[in-house]
């Protein structure tokens, strides 16, 4: 099933992105789709987004499944620094461009902020992670269609997505150019959700909410 147009949204210079919702997560439908050429997870095993796609995000990039498995469990379980891990594809003729492993509220990093899912979310930390991931997607990659899966725990959905919807507007009001076609909101995600980002957006319309800092990336490719 494609994924569900839910808007668009434009910069302060006019520039459209599309925003859509896909709720199974499965990152082979969306690249085979054309729908995303880049695309943000959480750097989580298991169960998770991640855990459930190792084989395609191999194949696809050109990158061992075991190299991405162990840097994510590093990122997730070992590294105290708030990192984004980034795959650039490795192959011709690749479908994504590339693929960035978050931190995210159950990684080892997000300790020092709150305790992961007993406090409210710590916004600062989901802006960040967001809005750098975008920005190397786009500047580093040239992805114009992102997908973007859900960084936190059950708790307190909405205000990490506001976050998030926050990062997507403010760096594309920043650029002189269209930058995000496309922004995909993926897996655990509701209409409800992006309702209340978008009425706090129209209330505070240029004033950023959230403090950016840079962020240490770790790149496996480039």
């Amino acid at each position: 099933m494609p994924p569900t147009r839910i808007t668009t949204i434009y910069s302060e210079r006019g520039f459209p992105t599309e925003i859509f919702h896909e709720p199974q997560g499965m990152f082979s439908g969306l690249a085979q789709e054309s729908a995303v050429d880049a695309i943000i997870v959480a750097t989580e095993g298991g169960y998770s987004t991640l855990g459930a796609n190792p084989q395609f995000l191999a194949a696809d990039l050109g990158v061992p499944e075991e190299e991405i498995q162990d840097l994510a469990r590093w990122n997730r379980f070992e590294n105290p620094q708030v990192t984004l891990v980034t795959f650039a594809s490795r192959r011709q003729g690749g479908l994504l461009r590339g693929v960035i492993l978050a931190a995210c509220e159950t990684s080892k990093c997000y300790e020092r902020f709150a305790v992961p899912y007993y406090g409210r979310p710590y916004r600062d930390f989901f802006y960040n992670v967001t809005y750098e991931s975008i920005a190397h997607a786009s500047n580093r990659w040239s992805a114009r269609r992102l997908a973007i899966f859900f960084l936190g725990g059950e708790r307190f959905p909405e205000e990490i997505v506001q976050c998030q919807v926050e990062a997507l507007v403010h760096f594309c009001n920043e650029a002189t150019t269209p930058v995000v076609d496309r922004f995909i909101f993926a897996g655990h995600f509701n209409l409800e959700h992006f309702e209340a980002s978008n009425n706090s957006l129209r209330r505070r319309r240029r004033k950023p909410s959230i403090v950016r800092s840079p962020l240490r990336k770790r790149p496996a490719t480039e």
